[in-house]
């Protein structure tokens, strides 16, 4: 397999939610040219199997990305080989661990397989999760491996990530005419409440965006919308929190839904991503650091496939590449790094099937 081609047209194939396509068949292509049988199931993620019996892992990661943006920032072309690197959009987070994972089932197939390895491609990660929501539904393996970007480290998890929506109501008034009952007004008495609240252990609050609506300048508006990010740890009181911040003006806070769908897929899901944290003691992640060589595992600074993935069986992370270039017009993944992490998956899934 020329993976550095495959990993460059996969770069190329802009792959959005909702818009997986391209990147799927491309996967499809190189799995059967594996000799493999390759699936796309209801919701458009890709499966393929090695072995027929004995535990199962599942080697996992999302082929949808957040968009390229201006080409302009961008030090080379989207796909590009350069400084001993593949450049673009995706190449961290995370096209680049989806091809070490085929370079790890091309070595596992050549050896003596004593259990089942998957290969699982998802859609729509970065906006919910539904396609790992969709395909945990049916599997039930001894473990997952995702493929997120950490550096080579393994990792066992992430705190959670909520949208909170502040909503102050209003009449919407010309500008010329308009008295002192002004929903804005509310907003910054709220705002500067806000910053007083007490919040619970574990939970950070960041006000990030104001809208208005209808929008004109020259008008009052009919509605306020505050956008709170909280992060918080799995022990944190989402609840309490939601709690207080309802005591804090008159604004209507709530967790917005969205309906999302991929091919006959259809799910409501809340703007909020769950933490995740396998214990440290874990006898699984305990046999992957030492087959890793390494002395502890890690947390993600983000939110991943995890919770989803990890209510039917333990999940361990690990992927080519520096996080913090993900999002970014710096994204790139050094060649060497993704043929180390097919190295690294080939290890873990034969120290996992030893510890079952």
């Amino acid at each position: 397999m020329d993976w550095v081609r495959l990993l460059s047209r996969l770069v190329q194939a802009e792959s959005l939610p909702g818009e997986e396509g391209e990147a799927a068949g491309l996967l499809l292509e190189a799995l059967k040219g594996m000799g493999l049988e390759a699936t796309l199931d209801e919701a458009g993620n890709i499966e393929a199997l090695l072995g027929e019996k004995g535990p199962e892992v599942v080697l996992t990661g999302h082929m949808d990305v957040v968009p390229v943006g201006d080409p302009a920032r961008w030090p080379y072309p989207q796909g590009a080989v350069a400084e001993g690197s593949l450049w673009g959009r995706g190449a961290v987070d995370m096209k680049g661990s989806l091809v070490a994972m085929l370079l790890a089932l091309e070595t596992l197939a050549r050896g003596a397989l004593k259990g089942r390895v998957r290969f699982l491609a998802v859609v729509q990660e970065e906006v919910g999760g539904l396609g790992s929501r969709f395909a945990a539904e049916r599997l039930s393996p001894l473990a997952f491996v995702l493929g997120e970007p950490s550096s080579g480290r393994l990792m066992r998890g992430h705190r959670g990530r909520a949208e909170v929506w502040a909503d102050f109501e209003g009449r919407e008034t010309h500008a010329a005419l308009a008295g002192p009952e002004n929903p804005l007004f509310d907003l910054g008495a709220y705002l500067l409440a806000l910053q007083d609240l007490p919040l619970p252990p574990g939970v950070k609050l960041t006000p990030t965006r104001v809208d208005t609506h209808p929008g004109a300048r020259n008008q009052t508006p009919g509605v306020v919308r505050l956008y709170l990010d909280v992060r918080y740890e799995p022990e944190a009181d989402l609840d309490g929190l939601l709690a207080a911040l309802r005591t804090l003006g008159p604004a209507s806070v709530y967790l917005p839904e969205e309906e999302r769908a991929s091919g006959e897929v259809r799910m409501t899901l809340p703007a909020l991503w769950p933490p995740y944290r396998l214990p440290e003691d874990h006898p699984l992640l305990q046999a992957a650091l030492q087959a890793l060589g390494q002395e502890e595992a890690g947390l993600w600074p983000f939110t991943t496939d995890a919770p989803y993935l990890g209510a039917k069986a333990p999940v361990l992370g690990l992927g080519p590449g520096d996080p913090a270039l993900a999002h970014t017009p710096m994204e790139h993944v050094p060649l060497r790094a993704v043929e180390e992490a097919a190295q690294a998956y080939v290890r873990l899934v034969e120290a996992l099937w030893n510890a079952a």
